[in-house]
């Protein structure tokens, strides 16, 4: 008789232990969603693939949400990042990227000048005195591509552009991994560009 209490005890406890488990996951997983939808890609295409300088051109929509201009206007760099990849149709079993980049381009406002910047590697800085004029060409990417991957058999890029706070060290990004994501997060989804030669 007591042996059954103990079974059923310790059937309790594993049954509860799972459905706390099972809580935490859908926390982790629902906890910190970025900004999904605000800003997407507009226009993704290809320009001089015949050439020997192929570039990539990325229009966004919605890159200056309100409070991402907010910080730009308080004086704080914002980073964005525009993650490009060349792969190719899966023919084989090997990994089909033939090539990735991450390009980073840098908005700012200069509180003391009121003048709007642009920073795109490398070294390259425009400056705006008008926020028109600035998010108008803050929203156009023009980004260089090898060339070679690009002429591969059914080869095609994608790209995504996004803007994520700065990891903390571990244990501590644990714990900002429950927070809410920064008011100038988000991440469009992925645009696939067809290589027309």
């Amino acid at each position: 008789m007591a042996r059954d209490c103990f079974c059923h005890d310790k059937w309790i406890k594993s049954t509860l232990m799972k459905k706390i488990w099972i809580v935490i996951g859908v926390l982790f997983l629902f906890s910190r969603p970025l900004v999904a939808g605000e800003v997407t890609i507009q226009e993704a295409k290809l320009v001089g693939v015949g050439s020997g300088y192929p570039y990539l051109q990325v229009k966004l929509k919605g890159l200056f949400f309100p409070s991402m201009k907010e910080v730009l206007m308080e004086g704080v760099p914002i980073a964005v990042h525009c993650e490009v990849s060349i792969n190719r149709d899966r023919a084989v079993l090997w990994d089909p990227a033939l090539w990735k980049g991450v390009y980073t381009r840098v908005f700012r406002y200069n509180l003391l000048t009121k003048v709007f910047e642009i920073r795109d590697p490398p070294e390259i800085q425009k400056s705006y005195p008008q926020f028109d004029s600035f998010g108008q060409e803050a929203r156009l990417f023009v980004l260089p591509l090898p060339s070679r991957p690009l002429k591969g058999d059914k080869a095609y890029v994608e790209v995504k552009v996004y803007r994520k706070g700065s990891p903390l060290f571990f244990p501590l990004n644990l714990i900002s991994f429950l927070l809410p994501a920064a008011p100038a997060d988000f991440e469009t989804d992925r645009v696939r560009v067809e290589v027309h030669r």
